[in-house]
């Protein structure tokens, strides 16, 4: 028993010497590239990018263009008046759509169900408190 004992004692202290090594080196990564081979990648792209004129989307000529016909496009269209913003909103709320609450969709159907509330018998404080009573004692597991 004692040699047991020696035993796991030792090996304890082996995995722990062990574990406190150094981590192997990792292996040799590629050389990154240097700065100046980047930037003259950055010039290269830069270069192709900026000598493509006709498609730019920045906001070249032909952008602008389309961007002015579009804006008198718009100004085409009549734009709504207030009586006629009053009105849909009238329309939108007389149809009883569901409110922002998740709740009744009609006042009546709210008083509908209060009165069906009222009516449920409440507990009284003796059966509130049997009910605490059998919640705290613990129930025998069945097997």
């Amino acid at each position: 028993m004692n040699k047991l004992l020696v035993a796991l004692i030792a090996g304890g202290f082996a995995t722990v010497a062990a574990a406190q090594t150094a981590a192997p080196a990792p292996a040799a990564a590629p050389m990154a590239p240097t700065k100046k081979e980047m930037n003259k990648e950055k010039a290269k792209a830069t270069e192709a990018v900026t000598t493509k004129a006709g498609e730019n989307s920045s906001g070249g000529p032909e952008t602008a263009a389309q961007a002015k016909k579009d804006t008198a496009e718009s100004k085409k269209v009549a734009k709504p008046t207030t009586a006629q913003k009053k009105a849909d909103a009238v329309s939108a709320t007389a149809k009883g759509g569901e409110n922002s609450s998740g709740g009744p969709e009609t006042a009546a159907q709210a008083k509908k169900d209060t009165a069906t509330s009222k009516e449920v018998a409440k507990p009284t404080t003796a059966q509130k408190q049997a009910d605490t009573k059998a919640a705290a004692t613990p129930k025998a597991a069945t097997p």
